[in-house]
């Protein structure tokens, strides 16, 4: 293996596979393959770097070490302890394993999977260096993950360490935070073009906007983290590193866009603010309290993206009139805009009485979601297709 064709594995949520193979496209990642939760990809060290810093739709990125069949344990353990760890990391690094099986009668209990290749991680370091590395299962500085799917294992280093949804400026959730990574997901799915007006008018802690300006700047989301689990490797290069971040730190532009984070809760505002400024985007974000239904946005073209509340957040006998409300102001409010909601109640759409462009499967955590689009104008949706269809020509008679 050359240092070009290095495998790599990005981790996602469901749902924005494809988006993640595009960014990845666009850095210079060769055999792209869209999976499930995952997309693999080829490439060089650096490729590895850049993913980490500009990667807006990866949870993690995995290096991948090596990959077996085996037939038995002592065969999966005699495979494990010939994985050359001493020239991935130095023995005083500490570790972790993760360990995922599937459809395996070997490993059907993933906690022994993971102390099996601890074991033999340990005595790959004791019988040459006559020391082990400490397990440490709380902030471990390299994380191994091991896949083992029937008779096949794949072993990756985590290049991340910690999760990429730590961007750095979110220090307090509010009452449900939406992920960093789903929300930047959302706002690609949706269409927004980076420099149209974007409305955020449940803004909750301001996920949303914050990820949107961040977009709109060209700000990498990588780049408030000072750390990441590749610097404990054996062979990183300081210096490399400190190239790529000075230079995405130099593509950033100014805000391009007009964003404005509203919401009805006084204390969900103060952390919005709060994170609006942590992510260096006071006064070029605007933050107010607004109340979604009674609110009227700017006239002309804009993108509006809401995360209602749902789940245990509301009853069921709610859901009807609440989504008809919303439905009733996206068509009386925000003509001429693109609307797109995220919810756990996919009844619930339904009632929002409008017709959707796309809708997407998602997950929020462990919350399986819908995420739908709309297209708003006034009049019917018939008359909104007749005015926006190409006209033919008319033949000569």
């Amino acid at each position: 293996m050359t240092q070009s064709d290095i495998t790599f594995i990005a981790k996602t949520f469901s749902g924005l596979e494809g988006v993640l193979s595009r960014e990845l496209e666009d850095l210079g990642a060769q055999h792209i393959h869209a999976g499930s939760r995952a997309v693999t990809f080829q490439g060089d060290m650096e490729l590895m770097i850049r993913a980490n810093l500009h990667c807006r739709t990866a949870l993690n990125i995995l290096r991948e070490v090596h990959a077996f069949n085996f037939t038995n344990k002592e065969d999966f353990f005699a495979h494990m302890l010939e994985i050359p760890w001493t020239s991935c990391f130095d023995v005083d690094e500490s570790i972790s394993v993760y360990a995922v099986a599937h459809r395996s009668e070997l490993f059907n209990n993933t906690m022994f999977l993971g102390q099996f290749t601890k074991d033999a991680i340990a005595d790959h370091f004791r019988d040459r260096t006559g020391r082990r590395p400490d397990v440490d299962n709380r902030d471990p500085r390299v994380k191994i993950n091991v896949y083992v799917h029937d008779d096949s294992c794949v072993v990756s280093l985590d290049s991340s360490g910690d999760p990429l949804f730590k961007r750095g400026y979110r220090k307090e959730g509010g009452g449900a935070p939406l992920n960093e990574v789903l929300a930047a997901g959302l706002i690609m799915l949706s269409g927004w073009d980076k420099e149209s007006l974007f409305l955020d008018p449940m803004c909750g802690s301001g996920t949303f906007s914050v990820e949107a300006a961040m977009m709109a700047s060209e700000m990498a989301p990588g780049l408030m983290r000072r750390h990441f689990g590749f610097m404990h490797w054996a062979g990183y290069d300081p210096v490399l590193f400190d190239k790529l971040r000075e230079e995405a730190s130099q593509k950033q532009q100014p805000l391009r866009a007009p964003i404005l984070a509203s919401d009805v809760n006084i204390k969900g505002l103060d952390i919005a603010r709060q994170h609006v400024m942590n992510a260096g985007f006071m006064g070029k974000i605007k933050v107010q309290r607004n109340d979604f239904f009674s609110f009227f946005p700017p006239a002309g073209q804009g993108w509006v993206v809401l995360n209602p509340p749902y789940g245990l957040r509301m009853k069921q006998d709610d859901i009807p009139s609440f989504y008809r409300k919303i439905g009733d102001t996206l068509k009386q409010h925000y003509a001429g805009y693109r609307a797109g909601i995220i919810s756990q109640e996919d009844v619930g759409f339904k009632y929002v009485g409008l017709k959707p462009r796309s809708r997407y499967k998602v997950f929020n955590g462990p919350i399986e979601c819908r995420f739908v689009v709309y297209e708003l104008f006034t009049g019917t949706h018939k008359e909104h297709v007749a005015a926006v269809r190409p006209k033919r020509p008319r033949l000569p008679l």
